[in-house]
């Protein structure tokens, strides 16, 4: 059963993700960092019935900078925007920590704030609040073609492209293409923005 921690002011509760491994869904510690209750609630129990190995939750500016000063990291970490000013900053140190992907999840479609966090270490961004209602996301998800369905299903669960060639007979270079496809048509970045899509749209056992 996925797990959920909520993070607060006390180290002793933050102290024990695990240590990066590959982005398989099952091992995955993802952490929420947003402040608004409603919000990381709903995307927590998303991830966790989406298959995320342990979710952690951060409320507050302060609760993540404890988590940087006493955590070993994870595989996923999603920062809202909308802790303002201090997000690039909150960004960088969690990728130093190091959380493998941090994606920044724009509240808007302002510029200054994602070129602030992409300059601080992001890499990528999701659009729409965290866990809140992203009928955008079933539009991009409709434009995938049975085919790059099936490859993004299989890459949200961990699987490598020679796996995914195999699994579906195709080649290592058709599983590329697909990747990129899907790429442009969901404006995600590298893979570990796929496996968030992917989670948040429900693709994941």
């Amino acid at each position: 059963m996925p797990r959920q921690r909520s993070a607060i002011a006390d180290h002793r509760r933050l102290g024990g993700s695990a240590e990066p491994t590959d982005l398989v869904a099952g091992a995955m510690t993802v952490l929420i960092a947003d402040p608004v209750p409603s919000s990381r609630e709903r995307l927590a129990t998303e991830l966790a019935s989406g298959g995320a190995g342990q979710v952690i939750q951060a409320d507050s500016v302060r609760a993540v900078e404890i988590l940087i000063e006493n955590s070993t990291g994870g595989q996923l970490a999603l920062v809202s925007l909308g802790f303002g000013d201090p997000a690039p900053r909150l960004i960088r140190g969690l990728a130093q920590v190091p959380w493998t992907r941090v994606l920044a999840v724009a509240l808007s479609r302002q510029p200054e704030p994602l070129l602030a966090a992409l300059a601080a270490g992001a890499t990528g961004v999701l659009r729409g609040h965290p866990g809140g209602a992203d009928p955008d996301l079933s539009g991009r998800l409709g434009r995938l073609t049975a085919r790059e369905l099936d490859v993004l299903r299989l890459v949200a669960e961990g699987r490598t492209n020679k796996w995914i060639a195999e699994q579906l007979s195709l080649s290592a270079l058709t599983v590329k293409s697909h990747l990129a496809r899907i790429s442009r048509k969901l404006g995600t970045g590298d893979r570990s923005h796929q496996v968030a899509v992917a989670m948040r749209a429900g693709m994941m056992r």
